[in-house]
């Protein structure tokens, strides 16, 4: 109970006592027996009692204060952030959206069930509005799917719902707008390429969020449709995951598999998956070794042509002993190949055609993140050596530039 309720309750209480100092205090009364205390002694104990008080009162309202001022300053870093302080809750109605939108004028892309328009909130942050299209035959059943698990999933790579609308003229989901687009487009960008480290980067961290979905949720999800367009980034290229209009739910057990009709997209699905209908986690690893595939080598998951798919592609050209053929030229050779073939070899086993086989995506995490901390430690050596060989020549230059003065021949004397 705070020292002012104390107080307030029993206005009677002796200061001392409260204080810890009454145990003296009723010792002396015991042994002397009742004494008759002077006004001086009232006073004196008044004084003391009120200079014991005031300091812990003071420290109180100094706590206090300080822990608002700190509560004051976090809310303001989170309502900073694009994704911080909304309320997934919030219900946008349809004219609401026609502002934000601008009429629904930009349209930015086309998601399982309908259009996506960029839209700017009342505060200047830019959202993403996915609309219901009317056309859309699972677009009901998709909209509801997404709309129940987007409240519920909260993580740092998973794209965040900004709200809703639910009304006669239009349903929409609005959620937190990502600069630069999605990784399938990405890869296709020659103008400004991935690096090899902003493509593990991106692995890593789509990686994650499919590790919550599978073990941080409750209870957790299996997103169903894993590809490149359903991975979002922002204007710093971390990556999102997107889109759960397909994913379903399971319980906790590893092994666990669930009998449903089969969704996905072709080139991502999982071979086991499709022949049995039998859906597990392990069905995510699958779509996501597809992915990191694409990373790698920049190419579709369906290869145009004689050469079939992607995973049979690589794996022809490995069995060849040539792992350099098949990674993405527009990287120009900058990249470390011992990290280039670790990841690889990762791909190679979560597109295992048995899922018993596959790593989960808790294994896929950690050793992404060994092969991104190789090419950070395999760039800084690198920069290390090229900062070292500058010096070198430059040093190589002055001596050579000193010699070739001293041979200069100095004025004839007379």
């Amino acid at each position: 109970m705070l020292l002012s309720n104390v107080l307030k309750t029993d206005p009677d209480i002796e200061p001392a006592r409260l204080l810890g100092q009454g145990s003296d205090w009723s010792d002396r009364s015991n042994r002397y027996g009742p004494t008759n205390p002077t006004p001086h002694s009232h006073k004196k104990k008044a004084i003391i009692a009120i200079a014991a008080v005031v300091p812990l009162l003071v420290i109180a309202v100094a706590t206090a204060t300080a822990l608002w001022l700190k509560r004051k300053k976090y809310n303001r870093s989170i309502a900073a952030q694009p994704n911080g302080n909304y309320d997934s809750n919030r219900k946008f109605s349809h004219n609401e959206l026609k502002r934000i939108t601008n009429n629904f004028e930009n349209n930015i892309g086309t998601g399982g069930y309908g259009s996506v328009y960029l839209g700017v909130l009342e505060d200047g942050v830019q959202c993403a509005v996915k609309v219901l299209s009317h056309s859309s035959k699972q677009g009901l059943k998709e909209f509801s799917a997404e709309a129940k698990n987007l409240t519920r999933v909260h993580h740092k790579n998973l794209v965040s719902l900004m709200g809703y609308c639910i009304d006669k003229y239009c349903m929409a989901i609005v959620y937190e707008y990502m600069k630069e687009g999605n990784l399938l487009d990405k890869l296709k960008d020659n103008t400004m390429p991935l690096s090899w480290k902003q493509r593990l980067r991106i692995a890593y961290e789509s990686a994650v969020g499919l590790e919550y979905l599978h073990h941080g949720c409750d209870p957790p999800l299996i997103h169903r449709d894993v590809k490149t367009s359903n991975i979002l980034l922002n204007a710093n290229l971390e990556a999102k995951v997107a889109d759960f209009g397909l994913s379903r739910a399971f319980n906790n057990e590893a092994s666990c598999r669930v009998l449903t009709t089969v969704v996905g997209t072709v080139g991502y699905l999982d071979p086991e998956y499709y022949t049995s209908n039998q859906l597990s986690a392990k069905s995510d690893v699958f779509s996501f070794g597809i992915v990191l595939l694409e990373i790698i080598t920049g190419r579709p998951p369906i290869v145009p042509g004689v050469e079939g798919n992607l995973e049979e592609w690589v794996h022809q050209k490995l069995s060849e002993g040539d792992i350099q053929s098949i990674v993405d030229p527009m990287m120009q050779g900058k990249y470390d190949i011992n990290s280039v073939w670790k990841v690889t070899n990762l791909a190679c086993k979560c597109t295992e055609h048995t899922s018993s086989e596959r790593p989960t995506m808790t294994v896929v995490v950690t050793d992404l993140k060994e092969s991104l901390d190789l090419e950070v430690s395999t760039e800084g050596m690198h920069n290390e050596s090229t900062k070292t060989f500058i010096t070198d020549v430059r040093h190589d230059s002055l001596e050579t530039a000193n010699a070739d003065r001293m041979s200069v021949p100095g004025p004839i004397v007379r």
